[in-house]
């Protein structure tokens, strides 16, 4: 084996190479991973900025919800209304009882002889429309009175247990009924004085 190797160094291992570098790019094999570690350890950066934030985040949530809530112990205010909205809104609850009172002289000039079903009927069609078109008519008038809307509450309940009785089989002349009809009689009574 001829020598061209000085003394003292170590002669070249059978898989190395002497000589000039290869040209770029002829060794894929070595370049690869460096790039592909240094690639790598930039791209975990924004995982771990979304993971701090995220935790940053549940933190702030949880302190948010044990925080305990401060007690306002003033009850809320009541809204004002001007002597104009207050006017309004009675003028119009006092009109859908006018309806209501309407309705029912309907419902009594109607003939004698019909159907009593029929008449029952009628009857119980017209309290449960109006039971709920009264309470929906003060649901839309918060400036009503309030004495106003008390009486149009219970005369609109009394309707409707007046429907329920009527669906029991009780008329309004059965004794069972009398107690009903006198509080709707005493309701409309009332709603008729504070709407004059």
């Amino acid at each position: 084996m001829p020598s061209d190797i000085p003394p003292g160094a170590v002669p070249p291992d059978s898989g190395q190479h002497w000589g000039p570098p290869p040209p770029a790019g002829s060794y894929p094999s070595v370049q690869a991973p460096l790039q592909t570690t240094a690639l790598g350890r930039a791209s975990r950066w924004p995982a771990f900025t979304a993971l701090a934030i995220a935790l940053i985040a549940l933190a702030v949530g949880l302190v948010g919800w044990f925080r305990p809530t401060p007690h306002d112990n003033q009850p809320p205010s009541k809204p004002t209304y001007t002597a104009q909205q207050t006017a309004d809104a009675k003028a119009r609850v006092c009109a859908a009882f006018a309806k209501l009172d309407r309705a029912v002289d309907v419902l009594k000039a109607l003939p004698s002889d019909g159907d009593p079903l029929a008449a029952s009927i009628d009857t119980r069609q017209v309290f449960d429309v109006f039971s709920r078109y009264l309470l929906a008519t003060l649901s839309e008038e918060p400036a009503v009175p309030a004495d106003l809307a008390t009486a149009v509450r219970e005369q609109a309940s009394t309707l409707e247990e007046v429907v329920i009785a009527y669906q029991d089989g009780f008329g309004t002349s059965d004794p069972e009924a009398k107690p009903l009809v006198d509080a709707n009689s005493r309701s409309a009574d009332t709603i008729r004085q504070l709407c004059k």
